[in-house]
């Protein structure tokens, strides 16, 4: 399994992302990306990048495209690791779930955080940046 962020969601509900694996992301990631795609008047790049099909799967995806974790499963842990890296909600969900499903982390350069990089390698997760 790999964990992606929003965009990245976009792109395996697109199959423009093809890894060879299960692709997961965050709750907090599926939230982004089903917020930038409900707002048309402000259309950012993922809205506008969207295809038809990946708008009409986007809030249930089906599991064989795209898996969304549940945050159930890793909130205390979440919750510990933004205590010790001072970690955002989005960045601390993040980790835990990588953590927790012993998964690689692929992000777009745009979303990978100031202190991410350290962060995840210092909880020894594999991170690429596409």
């Amino acid at each position: 399994m790999i964990i992606v962020d929003d965009k990245l969601a976009l792109d395996a509900l697109a199959r423009r992302l093809v890894v060879g694996e299960t692709v997961a992301t965050t709750w907090g990631f599926h939230f982004r990306l089903l917020r930038a795609l409900e707002d048309e008047s402000r259309w950012g790049p993922l809205g506008r990048s969207a295809t038809a099909d990946a708008r009409r799967v986007a809030a249930d995806p089906p599991e064989a495209t795209l898996r969304v974790l549940d945050p159930r499963s890793v909130t205390d842990e979440a919750a510990r690791l933004a205590v010790r890296h001072q970690l955002n909600l989005l960045a601390a969900e993040l980790v835990a779930s990588a953590r927790r499903y012993r998964a690689a982390v692929h992000l777009s350069e745009p979303n990978v955080g100031r202190r991410w990089r350290e962060v995840l390698a210092e909880e020894g997760i594999t991170l690429t940046i596409v």
